[in-house]
């Protein structure tokens, strides 16, 4: 809970920062799933922000897998492959969801 705090101010005073909006997400789907849509959303802006960013993209699939969103999480992986086309991580975590 304290992490959705610190991390949320972060945001307040740095909302352009990728990381930080990716972070408060986790913090929000962790600290209670009732925050799930709160924390795609801060995931999803995270994105927007730097999209090539694979630490980024893979904490949102995560988050996907996670919810059982399968066909969401091959998307974002297939829309990095298409900015990053070699990222290991990225094809095989791929190879994985369509199989």
């Amino acid at each position: 809970d304290a992490a959705v705090a610190y991390l949320g101010r972060a945001v307040h005073y740095s909302p352009q920062n990728a990381l930080f909006q990716a972070y408060f997400g986790v913090a929000l789907y962790k600290s209670d799933e009732k925050n799930r849509h709160k924390a795609e959303s801060a995931m999803q802006t995270a994105v927007k922000l730097d999209p090539k960013n694979a630490k980024i993209r893979m904490i949102l699939v995560d988050f996907l897998i996670d919810q059982k969103m399968m066909k969401r999480a091959e998307g974002e992986l297939k829309r990095f492959l298409e900015l990053v086309p070699n990222n290991k991580e990225a094809s095989s975590l791929l190879a994985k969801v369509r199989g």
